[in-house]
């Protein structure tokens, strides 16, 4: 194996830290964007995720189903539906009890609220826990981005689980981190009866080793699932299966090409242009492009720091192969991400990381393009030409994917660079 580059060991200045302040402080600026966004949606279609978990927890009380159609109230009527493990809807039977799902919602936006603040917390915790020496502005700009960014915006206004998750996520990495296997594995398997895509995180606990982790997350996962089908009966559990593997894994819009107005960033959009393969296949192809680096980072990863990096990669690798991701899931990127812009020290590791946020942070797709190219006083013979090619660039890669792909970028780079130890002495590197 060839030897890894080094570099120089050396303590973060003001200056240095000039790109990723700004980059938060972009990120909370977009804000401003969501807010916009989030307003406009609701005006013109008042369907929050929030409302599916309202009318799911309403349905458990009434003795309904809960699990395949959409949800309707009377006269309200949305597409959203419940997309979770059967026995999950316990959590949300609270709000079902509530007389309006407007109250409900009241209630979560606090929740959510306080979520983000605490995923902030737990990135300037950690950072403080690794000895990083934070400025006031920087504390104020970790907490402003995990709490105003336009991603959380978002989170906190569509209502959904996502933060949550993201909590949960965490706290499982912290904990093997820390020795506590069987909390790590049982906070991923509750956080899989959620969001599904957790179980691959399972890739991370083979490379830790950690199998009694792999254990308790078995056993909780299966409970999960056994106490839903002695509850709710094995045909909503047949629903929900097929509802994930026929509807929600999206696999009919790849088919022949994703539309490029579709805000969905993924290695699927370039694979279902260039290869005409039913839609799941895709899923394995997708796969079988990021797979060569997460191998990488597992393989050369020596350090906490290399960890923490190898665990965030894999992160966004599972966001743009197993899931079609939008901007809500970006939050799940949070921790570690805000927290790696104060470790890496390597410069190209951290503009990479800093450009990657940034792109994630700017949804333009083809439609956006067009509005602009109308708005602005651009006369058609420039105007269509951009717009076209903007359609055709995008059809292929849309800027949030990109940025998804510089933070493996910096991965790599960051995995692949070894610093000297603090004595002055080189510390081993593997085919050296």
């Amino acid at each position: 194996m060839m030897g890894r580059l080094r570099r120089g060991w050396r303590t973060l200045t003001d200056s240095d830290r000039r790109r990723e302040r700004l980059a938060l402080a972009f990120g909370i600026l977009t804000g401003l964007f969501g807010i916009a966004i989030s307003a406009n949606e609701f005006a013109s279609s008042p369907e929050l995720d929030f409302q599916a978990y309202y009318f799911a927890g309403q349905a458990v009380l009434d003795g309904e189903a809960f699990v395949g159609p959409a949800i309707k109230e009377g006269s309200f009527l949305t597409d959203k539906e419940y997309v979770y493990a059967p026995i999950t809807v316990f959590v949300f039977v609270p709000f079902g009890a509530l007389p309006s799902w407007q109250i409900g919602y009241l209630l979560n936006v606090g929740l959510l609220t306080a979520v983000f603040y605490l995923i902030g917390r737990l990135n300037l915790e950690y950072l403080e826990g690794r000895g990083v020496a934070l400025e006031r502005v920087d504390r104020w700009l970790v907490l402003g981005f995990c709490l105003f960014s336009g991603h959380a915006i978002l989170g906190v206004y569509r209502g959904n689980v996502d933060p949550i998750m993201l909590l949960l996520i965490a706290g499982g990495f912290l904990a093997v981190e820390r020795g506590d296997q069987l909390r790590g594995g049982a906070l991923w398997a509750v956080a899989a009866l959620f969001k599904l895509f957790p179980a691959f995180l399972g890739i991370w606990l083979l490379y830790r080793r950690a199998y009694r982790a792999i254990a308790a997350a078995i056993v909780v996962g299966l409970g999960g699932l056994a106490a839903g089908v002695l509850v709710f009966g094995i045909d909503a559990h047949v629903r929900f299966f097929e509802f994930i593997l026929e509807e929600r894994s999206r696999a009919p819009a790849f088919e022949g090409g994703l539309d490029p107005t579709y805000k969905w960033f993924t290695v699927r959009r370039p694979l279902s242009q260039i290869a005409a393969v039913p839609g799941n296949l895709l899923f394995v192809l997708s796969a079988a492009v990021v797979a060569p680096v997460v191998y990488v980072l597992y393989r050369d990863a020596d350090s906490e720091t290399d960890r923490l990096v190898a665990f965030f990669a894999t992160m966004a690798a599972l966001l743009i192969s197993v899931v079609p991701s939008t901007l809500n899931y970006v939050t799940y990127l949070f921790f570690p991400l805000v927290a790696l812009l104060y470790l890496l020290e390597d410069r190209r590791a951290r503009r990479l990381l800093v450009t990657g946020l940034i792109l994630v942070s700017v949804p333009v797709y083809p439609q956006e393009i067009a509005l602009l190219v109308d708005i602005a006083p651009v006369p058609p013979a420039i105007g269509d030409p951009i717009v076209a090619g903007s359609r055709e660039i995008l059809t292929y890669a849309s800027v949030p994917l990109v940025g998804f792909l510089c933070f493996l970028a910096a991965a790599v780079r960051q995995v692949r660079t070894v610093p000297p130890a603090r004595d002055g002495t080189d510390r081993p590197v593997r085919g050296d």
